[in-house]
């Protein structure tokens, strides 16, 4: 059956996924598309304000894996949202995982600076955990019931071994790592926690190669 081009399409919500669709719709021979968006402005959770003199990005900042597999990357070179660096081939073929090489401070509830290495243990545990995170339906029908109820249930299970010469001071410590990174890895994962994401799609997730470049 030959498509109808002057079909009428609409696409729900403005964010990068709904201008993407209308673009392709658009150069593909489509003229009818419109894009209903429910608030004031366009782009979703990519949203710049301003503090002061100086502009922050409240919402998606940076690109997972700049590569030609990479439809938000091609879209961002195409408009000239990237600087030259984000655009070199070595940037891109960097293979870093989910973990770039960046240089943490880690600070207590009370503001002392705590050493990497202190927290080292936390960290070596989260990523375990988070690289081996298992699908849904592999497992019995509701052992983890997501993400966020398997990294919990076994980071009791394995500090409980794994740490267990450890004073109950430096227990404390790493055990608020854990939670600090699952914040992160909340804020890399777009959800509000941890809790709402289900085991079968998170596994599927892959990484590109690439380091992480920024965006306005």
């Amino acid at each position: 059956m030959a498509e109808n081009m002057d079909a009428k399409i609409v696409i729900i919500g403005c964010g990068i996924a709904g201008i993407a669709a209308a673009q392709r719709l658009i150069e593909s021979g489509f003229t009818n598309v419109r894009i209903l968006e429910a608030t004031g402005r366009s782009g979703g959770r990519i949203k710049s304000s301003r503090l002061g003199n100086a502009v922050i990005e409240i919402g998606a900042a940076f690109i997972h894996g700049p590569s030609e597999e990479n439809p938000v990357f091609c879209l961002a070179r195409d408009y000239d949202l990237l600087d030259p660096k984000a655009l070199t081939p070595e940037n891109q073929a960097v293979d870093v995982e989910e973990y770039p090489p960046l240089v943490p401070n880690w600070f207590t509830s009370s503001g002392q600076k705590v050493s990497p290495e202190t927290v080292e243990p936390a960290l070596e545990l989260f990523h375990e955990l988070v690289g081996n995170t298992p699908q849904s339906k592999t497992h019995k029908k509701r052992s983890w019931p997501s993400v966020g109820d398997f990294i919990k249930s076994e980071v009791r299970r394995r500090t409980a071994k794994r740490w267990k010469n450890k004073d109950k001071t430096s227990r404390r410590l790493l055990l608020g790592a854990i939670s600090t990174m699952m914040k992160e890895e909340c804020c890399s994962s777009a959800t509000h926690s941890m809790e709402e994401l289900d085991l079968v799609g998170f596994s599927m997730y892959q990484s590109i190669k690439g380091v992480d470049c920024t965006f306005p």
